[in-house]
């Protein structure tokens, strides 16, 4: 048997540490490539649940009987949900009344074939009772009932006093919710079995000297690196943005001292690869996709930081309020396009404003700013101005230490600053209260 020299040794100590470090990469990047795209589905399935509550009327909602199936206010709340039926992809949508008692049942469904009728039971979920109380939410764990098994996002309608008059709840398969977490889970495993499987031959290889096997493997890791490439785009669109990455690498790889540099290069490129399409999904979950502005994920996580440094006693902060008037007769009159556009023209206008760390989508047409500590009277003035052509409210708030334990009381006080000044609007835009007597 053949000694092996001090080299030798060195690159047998090298590939076993490299093993280790796959093995624990592994885990690492499973986890988070998991979470990350359940925090990016629940965040799309809220989207969709809070863009149909903010075009619903809950004043009209909350005084809806079963008897009034054949009226205007009916017909119109149907003609909504039936909208969202039919062009996005999801099993059902429709409208939920809270009887009290954590008991709830249908009061509007526009599925065609067994729908669910007005006045029948819904099976209770914590989420469901989350949205009861006023703040959207999607299940942790699938429920089942006899249309079959969902995960469910559920979003709140408000009157005009701001109080929750129904809910809106949207069915996802529960089937394509696992499935979609189990595609990129297999994925990144296959990744990191890859990468394991071949540190595993490196070490092999190294002890055996056998020089000849380091060419047909850098053959095989040429093949293997188009294969990962593909199961990357399946799992991301944005996954041709990373092939930059890999022709670096391969470029580098023909440069390399020797075999064992090849191999090193190629492990290392498929790892970049796998951490680069787990931060864009990350970015995906925290970012709205219409405006660009951050989303109600990325606001719920400011406010767990704002209430850490409350109960530090050391926080100072404002929170500005913003909601578009008439945003549902928009849409019914020119169409979701130019609601879409309207929009997309609010947040471009906050953004330039108060900058796009601070703003926040949290509706469809509802915004918040958390600022620092100085009034933004100015700024709201400016917005104002900016906006003529738009009509928006808004109203703010400062933080008071001595008052406010939360960030849920500054926030409603903000808010009620802001319905204050949507009520001012329609007292003085008769053409609108003629239409409609109560305001959005």
């Amino acid at each position: 048997m053949k000694k092996i020299n001090r080299a030798g040794k060195y690159l047998i100590f090298v590939s076993v540490l490299l093993i280790l470090f796959n093995t624990f990469l592994g885990a690492v990047l499973t986890r988070q490539s998991a979470n990350a795209m359940r925090t990016l589905i629940n965040s799309r399935m809220l989207d969709i649940a809070n863009t149909a509550a903010s075009m619903l009327d809950g004043d009209v909602l909350e005084r809806l009987t079963k008897d009034d199936k054949d009226t205007p206010e009916y017909k119109a709340a149907l003609e909504i949900l039936t909208y969202f039926q039919d062009n996005i992809e999801l099993e059902y949508i429709y409208c939920i009344r809270d009887m009290g008692d954590k008991t709830f049942t249908f009061t509007i469904d526009p599925t065609v074939e067994d729908p669910g009728e007005f006045g029948d039971p819904i099976v209770y979920t914590d989420a469901l009772y989350a949205a009861s109380l006023g703040t959207p939410a999607v299940d942790d764990e699938p429920y089942e009932d006899k249309w079959g098994r969902f995960y469910s996002a559920y979003s709140p309608v408000f009157d005009s006093d701001h109080n929750v008059a129904g809910i809106v709840a949207v069915d996802f398969s529960a089937a394509w919710y696992e499935h979609e977490i189990a595609r990129l889970i297999w994925t990144t495993v296959i990744i990191i079995v890859v990468a394991f499987i071949l540190s595993v031959m490196v070490a092999h290889m190294v002890g055996a000297r056998y020089k000849r096997s380091f060419t047909r493997l850098y053959k095989e890791m040429n093949e293997l690196s188009e294969g990962i490439e593909t199961l990357v785009r399946e799992v991301s669109p944005e996954a041709e943005a990373t092939e930059e990455h890999l022709i670096s690498a391969d470029e580098g790889s023909d440069q390399a001292a020797d075999e064992i540099a090849v191999i090193g290069n190629k492990v290392r490129s498929m790892q970049g690869t796998l951490k680069t399409q787990i931060d864009v999904i990350r970015a995906q979950a925290y970012f709205d996709g219409l405006t660009g502005l951050k989303n109600r994920t990325s606001y719920e996580d400011h406010i767990d930081r704002v209430n850490e440094a409350i109960s530090k006693r050391n926080a100072a902060f404002t929170v500005a309020v913003f909601d578009i008037n008439q945003l549902k007769t928009i849409n019914d009159e020119l169409g979701h396009d130019e609601g879409d556009r309207v929009i997309m023209t609010v947040a471009d206008k906050l953004k330039q404003i108060f900058g796009s760390e601070s703003v926040y989508r949290i509706g469809g047409d509802e915004f918040v700013a958390i600022l620092d500590a100085d009034d933004p009277k100015d700024k709201m003035k400016q917005l104002r101005r900016e906006l003529k052509d738009t009509a928006i409210s808004m109203g703010y708030a400062f933080f008071d230490k001595a008052a406010d334990t939360e960030y849920s009381t500054v926030f409603k006080r903000a808010d009620e600053a802001m319905y204050a000044d949507k009520r001012e609007y329609y007292q003085t835009h008769q053409d609108r209260r003629k239409r409609r007597p109560d305001y959005e």
